[in-house]
């Protein structure tokens, strides 16, 4: 027999164990692929596809991204793995062969499957290329489809990073080979596996840093951001490692001193050899829990902030709005050519608004709970009528005022709602003072800077008062247009902003569906490039732990053939086994959502806003994937466990 005969009938009964290291070597060979043929793409070097440039830079760090965790991964799983197998090799050693011929070995056994997982890695990319080039096209707005080609640079490249990432790996882990006497190898799944214990000072500092990161997340703010971000991270990683390798323990002795419920039923055998397998994989569950935390992290931030700021470009209420004023001074929109416009691009007008207002001229806003003010006696804004406001209001609630009171329409987050003030500035050559006794953030107008940016609103009779009180430059009116197909304005609001003078623009608003547009196609490429690379990620967290659970199955098995002797049936052994690989799958998961959940807070705190919903819908999905994995995990390792019982015992 030779030795690549050898390797192959090596490779083909160890499968089950290989499996998940080739199917994830494969997915990262595919997305390497898919990345990089985007980026060589003949009409992206070319410059014939002008809207890649959104997308080539990100493309190109994951790249690199995916490159390094590659290697991370690779050389870690063929570690792991050579370890599972030193029965295997002593007994090779026994039966005479030598040490090189053992590296010989395995340097051919590891290369067939790096060559095997890179090819079908590039042919799996090469398919599902088209799939991605349509929906980049898609996400980019381009005329016509991108079209599909095979770049033999994307190829080549490839190959090359990955066959070189298993070379380097390969010839690393064969110089560990052979070191051990043939005894120790027979016998290395035969050790003992000793004492759990614990040090009370690493559980405490585990505890303590866990609590840290998380009392600082929860009380970031703007100011301590780039102070409190490093040392965050540094407490969890630091407590989550002291989490699996010590205080791990701890919570398990407690529970086999709940005699009640340590000694109901199954729990025993689930609870004593739960602590070794955590102990035993403190590292792999460490590291899964990171790569959790961070794909959760990542993908609820982008799907948060793409909401936010939906949601804030959305509180504007019309597509197009202008400033008519008697003021010659003022350049004003020509409505004919607006109307030009619309009916060119065939736009229909669902609604039209008209408020006016009073110019209220070097105004001021102070706040009695605070030192900070705006407007500072250099700007402009609005006043205008109660009835107005509350006709016009998004949310249709009615805000209430007395005679000699006023209210702020603050457009920015609603930080200072509820304070008090006063309010001073000029209606004409009349000096005004308001008495500030409400803020709210209801918006019932497109703001247009120096004429609204902080409306005031006064009682209908107040306003007449001032209204009397200013010249015929002082009175003008808002002008708002919604559309029907709102999202399809966008090239006549682009053809509009080209039309009209440098001095049109500071009366003008035409900027909503622009900006909703850019920002959700921005958002939306981040999180369809992300999604490959955080997919890579929880697919090798998970091929992790289904690799952990086979070097482990010997083990498995004498257990269970030990256990059946004492009339354990198989019905009662599944469950322990389901038990302790359901918690081994989802420790991480939750530990991970532990992290991301405060993540989130942080970043609600920095926004000042409220994204838990997007952010559970995140976790949700991890959630439900993490499961689908493990019930397909569950299942293989039950059935390999079955039939190793089964052919131990003939």
């Amino acid at each position: 027999m030779t030795f690549r005969s050898l390797a192959l009938k090596n490779i083909k009964e160890n499968w089950r164990s290989y499996s998940a290291f080739f199917f994830s070597s494969l997915f990262s060979v595919a997305i390497f692929y898919i990345y990089y043929a985007f980026v060589v793409h003949p009409d992206v070097i070319n410059g014939n596809l002008v809207a890649a440039g959104k997308v080539k830079l990100g493309l190109e760090y994951c790249l690199y991204l995916i490159s390094i965790f590659s290697f991370i991964f690779i050389l870690y799983s063929s570690g792991s793995f050579l370890k599972s197998r030193k029965k295997e090799f002593g007994l090779f050693s026994l039966f005479g062969m030598t040490r090189r011929q053992l590296r010989k070995l395995v340097f051919v056994e590891n290369m067939l499957i790096g060559l095997l997982s890179t090819v079908a890695g590039i042919g799996i990319g090469i398919l599902f290329s088209k799939l991605f080039l349509m929906g980049l096209g898609a996400l980019l707005k381009v005329e016509e489809q991108i079209r599909f080609v095979v770049p033999l640079k994307a190829v080549s490249l490839t190959l090359i990073v990955f066959i070189g990432i298993f070379l380097v790996i390969t010839l690393y882990i064969t110089l560990r080979i052979g070191k051990g006497q043939i005894i120790e190898l027979l016998q290395a799944h035969k050790q003992p596996k000793g004492e759990l214990r614990f040090s009370k000072f690493k559980v405490i500092i585990g505890a303590i840093s866990l609590l840290i990161g998380y009392a600082l997340a929860a009380t970031m703010t703007m100011m301590t951001f780039l102070l409190t971000s490093l040392p965050i991270i540094g407490f969890v990683v630091l407590g989550t490692y002291l989490l699996y390798t010590q205080l791990s323990v701890v919570i398990l002795n407690f529970l086999k001193r709940r005699h009640k419920l340590y000694y109901k039923k199954s729990n025993m055998l689930i609870i004593s050899q739960l602590g070794y397998k955590i102990r035993d994989n403190a590292r792999v569950l460490f590291t899964i829990t990171i790569l959790s935390a961070v794909v959760m992290t990542a993908m609820g931030t982008i799907y948060v902030l793409q909401n936010m700021i939906k949601q804030q470009l959305l509180a504007t209420p019309y597509s197009v709005a202008w400033i008519e004023t008697a003021d010659e001074n003022v350049a004003q929109l020509d409505r004919a050519k607006l109307d030009e416009l619309i009916a060119k691009h065939g736009l229909q007008i669902s609604k039209e608004e008209q408020i006016a207002g009073l110019k209220l001229e070097q105004y001021n806003i102070s706040y009695d709970q605070s030192n900070r003010s705006f407007g500072k006696g250099e700007q402009s804004t609005m006043i205008i009528p109660l009835s107005v406001y509350n006709e016009n209001r998004i949310d249709g609630k009615e805000l209430k005022l007395a005679n000699d009171e006023a209210a702020l329409v603050e457009i920015f987050m609603d930080n200072y709602k509820k304070r008090t003030g006063t309010v001073t500035g000029k209606v004409g050559n009349a000096d005004v003072e308001l008495k500030l006794v409400d803020v709210t953030v209801e918006r019932f107008m497109n703001i247009i800077y120096d004429w609204n940016s902080m409306p005031i609103i006064v009682t209908d009779e107040r306003y007449e008062q001032l209204l009397a009180q200013g010249d015929e430059t002082s009175a003008f009116t808002l002008h708002g247009i919604e559309f029907s197909n709102w999202k399809s304005s966008v090239p006549m609001l682009k053809e509009l902003r080209s039309s009209v003078s440098d001095e049109t623009v500071g009366s003008i608003d035409y900027y909503r569906n622009i900006d909703y547009e850019e920002i959700m196609q921005s958002t939306s490429l981040t999180i369809f490039v992300g999604l490959f690379v955080c997919l890579l990620f929880f697919v090798a967290a998970g091929s992790l732990i289904y690799f952990k659970l086979f070097t482990e199955r010997d083990e498995d098995v004498s257990m269970f053939k030990g256990l059946s002797r004492i009339g354990i049936t198989f019905k009662e052994m599944r469950k322990v086994i389901v038990t302790q690989v359901a918690i081994i799958f989802f420790l991480p998961c939750l530990v991970g959502i532990m992290h991301a959940l405060f993540a989130m807070l942080a970043l609600n705190r920095l926004l000042n806003g409220s994204g838990w919903i997007y952010a559970f819908v995140v976790f949700g999905i991890y959630v439900a994937m993490q499961a689908i994995y493990f019930l397909i995990a569950s299942r293989s390792y039950l059935h390999s466990i079955r039939k190793g019982a089964a052919t131990a015992a003939m």
